[in-house]
């Protein structure tokens, strides 16, 4: 039995169903996306009061050089003003009388200001960051 062999060349073409699939699909999500960018809705979101004043009496101040200030008298640290925080605020349930006001120099940052903030959490004050707007 004789075997024939067939000089047929290799057909070679490039699936093109997969490239349009792709295609419809670019096309259908930039047609959604389009459309929701169009109506897009406007939220007016709520702002809080702008004041140069609180009611509390209580105020620590941060100077530029980290030096901490409870109502005006020089502290050694963190830990001494949560601890007479923590004597002040004693015995207050409402969120209006255990208000404090911090104020730190605008030229300090997280890393400087951080201590004493958690300091003031720790004690359970509620903090009212003041600064200048300048």
């Amino acid at each position: 039995m004789k075997i024939r062999r067939r000089n047929a060349k290799a057909i070679h073409e490039t699936q093109m169903v997969s490239l349009a699939d792709i295609a419809f699909l670019l096309i259908f999500f930039f047609m959604l996306s389009s459309q929701f960018m169009r109506d897009r809705v406007q939220i007016d979101l709520p702002g809080s009061p702008k004041t140069d004043r609180t009611e509390s009496p209580i105020s620590v101040v941060l100077d530029r050089d980290s030096h901490i200030h409870l109502d005006g008298q020089p502290l050694e640290s963190a830990d001494a003003l949560q601890a007479q925080l923590a004597s002040r605020l004693s015995g207050k349930t409402v969120a209006k009388s255990r208000e404090v006001r911090f104020r730190c120099h605008r030229t300090l940052t997280f890393k400087d200001y951080h201590l004493v903030y958690e300091a003031i959490s720790a004690a359970g004050g509620i903090i009212c960051i003041m600064h200048d707007v300048r």
